[in-house]
């Protein structure tokens, strides 16, 4: 079975290595027969002894292992292996284009989970058979992109921008590289050394149409004699899957009271919605956000706003407070406690006004509004000064479990984000640093955090840390994406100011009306215990279970409990009974 990290490697980024499945024997053999023939597919149909290696491929027990989870059982071949190679005679474009993604969605490729239930229509199996270093080019991949709902923009999809996103894949020969098939991809140019020689199988789960096969039947286009006395149109919805003229179906076009026949090149499916222009959004940065989970929006403070408030930093920097370490026993990340500087709003005069700005600028309130609607607000900002060797944070958050009030929804080209972290990148921040790290995809992960991710120990190369300048904004979805921060090595400190934000649908910071007499004043007088309990206002801490919650015994009594089971946020959450104040 599948353990919970490789579930969550395959869920949240797409893709999946399992190392050194094949022998040094066999990787020779695979290496042999290509040199022998010089050939690049067909495999299956070659010579009999070379042609075996490559059908003993198919079944091999490990990839059946893998792909009765990934696909479900009754997985078959869908597309014939081909080799992923820099030879100049197999004349495959590394032109850095790229190619697939969710949208718009193909049901027969797409990537299915509902109820601890998952299948991959269609999983590229590659086996690598020689090494593939960073940096050499090759194959090269968009983590997380095979659930993305916003369609690839055009100069990204062209390579001529990767906006930070595009990923090579470090392999070594006897790695087998199971990747779904919706994950965005394409081929750079080979750097490397070593000859590129990837093995790429298209595996599919049992009912797919995607092909038709390469057998003589397959080109057969007898059909009985009644249905040459069907209209074209009638032909076409009659149509019987799996031939050369009929997979892909041809499409059919109604207008008014006629039908006719189109190519078979596009699917057509009609959508009520259109891409509108005007609608303020800039769709790299909205590609960007429902993907990643975050966003950086370059170069927003003014020169004078980011020196007044670093001048700020300075002058109040015996106001530091030094909290816990929240490293939680990662080896990676540990440290000494985390240094910040709150109510900077409340500063003097000049000193607050660079933060006073912050909270509604006018770059910030333009992309909350389309990420999670209007009606946000948020506490105040902190700054961060982390100096060299505090802590980092455990990664924390993620889709899994479910916590609506820290959500993320994509439904109908909106985003339903309940909670934004705004940071403020006061000083640049390099790739050696620290800080703010992530996992991008996770927000739409639908397993467990594994704990080598949550330590950083062994993240599976899933987590990334992006790279800042001086005035640059960070977005991330707080609560939804699994984030966190690294220890910080930099001889300079940290400077970032961090800004929650809430949406109108949920409360983030409990607050005296959370209290039932606060919010329904005399309407609660002489309640009993389990009464008041469900007389509260919003509450933050409702996702931890802190707050009183009603039980039903097994006589049938109600009963309140306070039993705590995580870190408390509000301090208006009672943890005893409080009808005595009401007799």
């Amino acid at each position: 079975m599948m353990t919970n990290e490789e579930n969550y490697c395959f869920d949240a980024g797409g893709y999946l290595i399992v190392p050194g499945v094949l022998s040094d024997t066999m990787i020779a053999q695979l290496n042999e027969a290509f040199d022998a023939t010089g050939q690049f597919d067909g495999m299956l149909s070659w010579e009999d002894e070379q042609r075996e290696l490559f059908r003993d491929l198919l079944v091999h027990p490990v990839l059946v292992d893998y792909l009765n989870q990934l696909c479900g059982t009754g997985f078959r071949l869908e597309q014939l292996p081909r080799l992923i190679t820099d030879d100049p005679a197999a004349k495959l474009s590394f032109d850095g284009k790229l190619s697939g993604g969710d949208e718009p969605r193909d049901q027969a490729r797409a990537y299915y989970h509902q109820n601890a239930r998952r299948q991959c229509q269609l999983v590229r199996a590659i086996w690598a058979l020689d090494d593939v270093a960073e940096g050499d080019g090759g194959l090269a991949f968009v983590q997380a992109s095979h659930k993305t709902n916003v369609a690839m923009p055009s100069a990204f999809r062209e390579g001529a921008q990767d906006l930070g996103l595009v990923r090579e894949i470090p392999l070594r020969a006897g790695d087998l590289l199971l990747l779904a098939d919706t994950t965005i991809r394409g081929l750079r140019p080979w750097k490397g050394e070593r000859r590129l020689r990837l093995l790429d199988y298209g595996f599919a789960a049992r009912g797919v149409i995607l092909e038709a096969g390469s057998g003589a039947d397959t080109f057969e286009t007898q059909s009985p004699p009644w249905k040459e006395e069907l209209t074209p149109a009638q032909q076409t919805v009659l149509h019987r899957p799996g031939r050369s003229d009929t997979t892909p179906p041809k499409t059919l076009i109604a207008k008014g009271d006629d039908c006719h026949v189109a190519s078979a090149d596009e699917a057509f499916h009609p959508s009520f919605l259109r891409h509108d222009p005007d609608c303020g959004i800039d769709e790299e940065e909205f590609f960007f956000w429902d993907l990643c989970g975050h966003l950086v929006i370059r170069d927003v403070m003014s020169p004078e706003d980011l020196a007044l408030a670093n001048e700020a930093i300075d002058r109040f920097e015996s106001e530091i407070v030094v909290q816990e370490e929240l490293s939680r026993n990662s080896k990676s990340l540990a440290g000494t406690g985390r240094p910040v500087l709150n109510r900077l709003v409340e500063l003097p005069e000049p000193w607050c006004g660079p933060f006073r700005r912050m909270v509604a600028h006018p770059a910030v309130v333009h992309r909350l509004t389309w990420m999670g609607g209007s009606g946000f607000r948020c506490d105040g900002p902190t700054a961060f000064c982390a100096v060299k060797g505090t802590s980092g944070h455990s990664l924390h958050d993620a889709n899994e479990p479910l916590n609506p009030s820290r959500s993320y929804v994509y439904k109908n080209g909106r985003s339903f984000c309940e909670a934004v972290t705004v940071t403020w990148q006061l000083r640049d921040v390099t790739d050696d640093d620290g800080g703010f790290a992530c996992v991008p995809g996770s927000h739409k992960a639908q397993y467990r955090m594994p704990p080598g991710v949550r330590s950083c120990d062994d993240d599976m190369g899933l987590v990334v840390h992006p790279t800042f300048k001086a005035g640059d904004v960070l977005f991330f979805m707080d609560g939804a994406q699994t984030h966190g921060a690294l220890a910080w090595h930099s001889e300079v400190a940290r400077r970032s100011i961090l800004i929650k934000y809430s949406s109108r649908n949920f409360n983030r910071s409990g607050g005296d009306f959370a209290h039932p007499e606060a919010r329904w004043g005399d309407v609660v007088e002489g309640m009993s215990d389990a009464q008041l309990s469900v007389m509260r206002g919003p509450d933050r801490d409702n996702h931890s279970g802190n707050v009183p919650r009603l039980e039903v015994a097994d006589d049938g009594d109600v009963q309140v409990s306070y039993e705590r089971s995580g870190g408390l946020y509000s301090g208006a959450t009672p943890d005893r009974p409080l009808a005595k104040t009401h007799a």
